[in-house]
């Protein structure tokens, strides 16, 4: 992934920097010490991801990513939490608290790499036999970001419970939703969603793996409830 520091705190930069040198998927091409710099960077040439910083001088973080209309992915490194639910209305991978450990950076650009290999499968031209019927697929209406948003539901990878919130996970964006999670379970039940904890609700057709207490999803792992694990069972009958 070639990835964008933006940040106006030197060490930030070199922490970074660090964490990447062992990461033979990770290749740090530029730095950007604010929201002008970062800018005039991307207008030159693309990036998979970004680290973004939230306090910076004349234009916030935030601000900046509401600017960009293609942004590549975002993983927040911030000194400030209260920034966090703004951030994932705004999509991010995984939103950072300074100062983060080695072990917490790797579970956030994994899931940005494991995002970035599922988007660039689901790029690949499909072939369609000529004559083979096609069927109008089935459309979900959620409100979230102001907006009310239309979406496939077989491009739905998972949803998962945030507090009072529901984070509606796409292949190439999330979307954050005040919802209950069980309305969505009763209303995609007979689209093939099964609950399987009681923070994930997921489409059958997206499992890849069940192991143990986990199955992969999306190119996420997520944890298998005890509570729910006769809804897993349900499936090998």
């Amino acid at each position: 992934m070639r990835c964008l520091i933006v940040d106006d705190e030197p060490l930030a930069h070199k922490v970074i920097r660090n964490y990447c040198e062992d990461l033979p998927y990770m290749e740090i091409v530029g730095s950007a010490h604010s929201a002008i710099e970062a800018m005039s960077f991307l207008n030159g040439q693309a990036v998979d991801l970004l680290f973004l910083d939230i306090n910076m001088p004349k234009i916030q973080g935030l601000d900046f990513l509401k600017t960009l209309t293609n942004p590549p992915m975002v993983i927040v490194t911030t000194a400030y939490q209260e920034f966090a639910l703004e951030s994932y209305e705004q999509r991010v991978i995984d939103y950072l608290l300074k100062p983060f450990s080695l072990e917490r950076f790797l579970k956030a650009v994994n899931r940005a790499n494991d995002q970035k290999s599922l988007m660039d499968r689901q790029s690949k031209p499909v072939i369609q036999t000529v004559g083979t019927p096609t069927s109008q697929p089935e459309t979900l209406f959620i409100k979230g970001d102001r907006k009310v948003h239309q979406i496939r539901v077989d491009e739905i990878l998972y949803m998962e419970s945030y507090g009072s919130y529901v984070k509606v996970h796409l292949a190439n964006e999330m979307i954050i939703t005040l919802e209950r999670l069980t309305n969505y379970e009763s209303k995609l039940a007979e689209q093939g969603f099964i609950r399987i904890h009681k923070s994930y609700l997921v489409p059958v057709s997206k499992i890849e793996v069940i192991e143990g207490n986990e199955m992969v999803v999306g190119g996420q792992r997520l944890p298998i409830g005890a509570v729910y694990r006769h809804n897993v069972n349900d499936l090998f009958k």
